[in-house]
């Protein structure tokens, strides 16, 4: 968590400097939630020096601890199982049953309300604090099990569009050069909704030659990118996507004249999504519609990877190792998930329903996992038994058409 780097960039962003031997700035932008909930602060959070500071009552009485104040030495104790914290105004260390902790920021009272770093309340009561530069929000778990963001975006994934080099669906020309010899190949794309129509423009020209035929099987053509999915090569790839129910990514290459097709044991490369595809730049592609990725902790099955000539399914760790955390979705998607409000949990049962809810990711902000199950032998298929901030218990898999 780079809580300095964060403040700084507030700091320089709003302007607000105040004489002095330091500089201070209210932040009202920054918000505290502890366990789900809200705090409710009578002293907004501040700035000093770049580091951003919160008052201790509000956010610790809130998850539960009790304290006091004692004016002659002006000093805060904070009492909770067996934790006794003390924290005295001016000093840059806190007192941890016993044990001095370094604060970033020497402790500050404003407004008769004591202030401190917010790394110093993971260090005072072994709490997970994550930030949420999103929304600018400090997540507090006194459970020390970290809010984990479940946003694409957020490990450095892209849409197809920001990711390519090249995109239309439309009609467009371009200069790129494709197989890496430094010589630009020039392309024109034409999208269609019928391949066989006989009088119809060819999709795909790369330096004057109809490569239409070369597209395989397809019988429409919605978009079409040039990508780098693998940093490590000088080779770019080229994906069309088809139209139909749900929108099917096609993988080929651009070798010596001849367009080749990403296929494995002769079943060409395909990833179906429903309006967006993601890409790591190492290879790595995320489907919208084929299953709940949590990519910052790699839980999933429904990851994709360049590998070769071909583009398969990738199998990600147990996913028995988020079970118990609380998540906060930090980046707008448009996920959906099909969703079954349960008291209890059947693993593996839910694959066949019928006549099931449907929730956007937007509707699930945030949500304590607290069991699921993957199918071994479909790894995009996933099962998580969630909690929601009102108390109900569900279930969510995948919402495919």
């Amino acid at each position: 968590m780079k809580f300095k780097a964060f403040a700084a960039a507030v700091v320089a962003a709003i302007g607000v400097f105040a004489c002095g031997m330091f500089s201070v700035s209210a932040d009202d932008n920054v918000s505290v939630s502890v366990d789900n909930k809200m705090v409710q602060f009578d002293q907004q959070p501040v700035i000093i020096n770049g580091f951003t500071l919160v008052p201790i009552r509000a956010v610790f009485e809130q998850a539960g601890a009790v304290v006091t104040w004692d004016q002659p030495t002006q000093t805060a104790t904070i009492s909770m199982l067996d934790y006794i914290v003390t924290i005295k105004n001016g000093d840059n260390y806190l007192m941890k049953n016993g044990q001095p902790i370094t604060l970033e920021q020497p402790a500050q009272v404003i407004n008769d309300r004591t202030l401190i770093p917010v790394r110093a309340i993971a260090e005072a009561m072994d709490f997970a604090v994550t930030w949420d530069g999103q929304h600018k929000l400090v997540l507090i778990s006194t459970t020390g099990k970290p809010y984990r963001a479940f946003a694409y975006l957020k490990t450095g994934f892209r849409t197809l569009e920001d990711h390519a080099e090249f995109y239309s669906n439309g009609s467009a020309m371009c200069d790129v050069d494709l197989d890496g010899n430094t010589i630009p190949e020039s392309i024109v794309f034409q999208s269609t909704q019928d391949m066989f129509e006989t009088d119809s423009q060819p999709v795909l020209t790369i330096n004057g030659i109809d490569y239409t035929a070369g597209l395989g099987s397809l019988t429409s053509v919605y978009s079409m990118a040039v990508v780098d999915l693998d940093s490590s090569d000088n080779v770019k790839e080229i994906i069309i996507t088809e139209n139909g129910d749900t929108l099917t990514a096609h993988f080929y290459r651009y070798e010596n004249g001849i367009l080749k097709v990403l296929a494995k044991d002769g079943v060409a490369s395909t990833v179906q999504y429903a309006s967006k595809l993601l890409m790591s730049g190492t290879g790595y592609i995320i489907s919208d519609l084929t299953g709940v990725c949590f990519t910052d902790i790699m839980v999933t099955g429904c990851m994709y990877r360049l590998d070769g000539d071909s583009v398969g399914r990738y199998r990600m760790s147990k996913l028995d190792a988020i079970f118990g955390r609380n998540l906060y979705n930090t980046y707008p998607d448009n996920m959906l998930y099909n969703i079954i409000y349960t008291k209890s949990y059947q693993p593996g049962t839910y694959k066949e329903m019928n006549d099931v809810g449907v929730i956007n990711a937007t509707d699930m902000q945030q949500f304590k996992v607290l069991n699921g199950y993957r199918d071994e032998q479909d790894p995009r298929y996933i099962e998580l038994y969630i909690e929601l901030p009102n108390g109900e218990q569900a279930v969510i898999t995948p919402y495919q058409t």
